[in-house]
């Protein structure tokens, strides 16, 4: 089995390929590789204790911050943000939570459907901010964020 230790998956699944390429002695195109990402880099970080930041986005603001939110006030420092793209029904949610350090859960915005948009998602730690996970997204054309109330129960 072979181990990588790479920040990026884009890394890890070229050190395989060279591996694969070693081991067979057959050359892998460089366009099979690695696909580049497709889309609006959009890229979210948390920012001292109180703020989770944007950029790349459409957005009313790039700073969603805990003591001017409500939403984001409830249950401690949580917060869900919601990429939504006009005419595609499946959006993503991006669940903020902030326990010392700032960290994201994403899932499906639209409860019909289990299935996460096909969208190029990357997650780093201390890239940005050393206390907080860097979550990238490649959304499509005239995505944009916005936070939402928490879904409190479902029923």
């Amino acid at each position: 089995m072979l181990r990588t230790r790479c920040r990026s998956p884009q890394i890890a699944a070229l050190a395989v390929l060279r591996s694969f390429e070693v081991f067979f002695k057959k050359k892998v195109a460089k366009e099979d590789m690695v696909p580049e990402p497709k889309g609006k880099k959009a890229v979210f970080w948390g920012a001292s204790d109180r703020m989770v930041c944007c950029s790349g986005i459409e957005c009313d603001v790039n700073e969603f911050n805990v003591t001017s939110n409500s939403n984001m006030q409830s249950c401690g420092y949580i917060g869900t943000l919601e990429i939504s793209v006009p005419d595609i029904e499946q959006g993503i949610f991006i669940h903020a939570f902030y326990s010392g350090h700032w960290s994201f859960a994403i899932s499906p915005s639209n409860e019909m459907s289990d299935e996460l948009p096909s969208w190029h998602i990357e997650r780093q730690w201390g890239t940005t901010n050393s206390h907080s996970e860097t979550l990238t997204i490649y959304c499509p054309s005239g995505a944009r964020i916005d936070l939402i109330e928490r879904i409190a129960d479902n029923g």
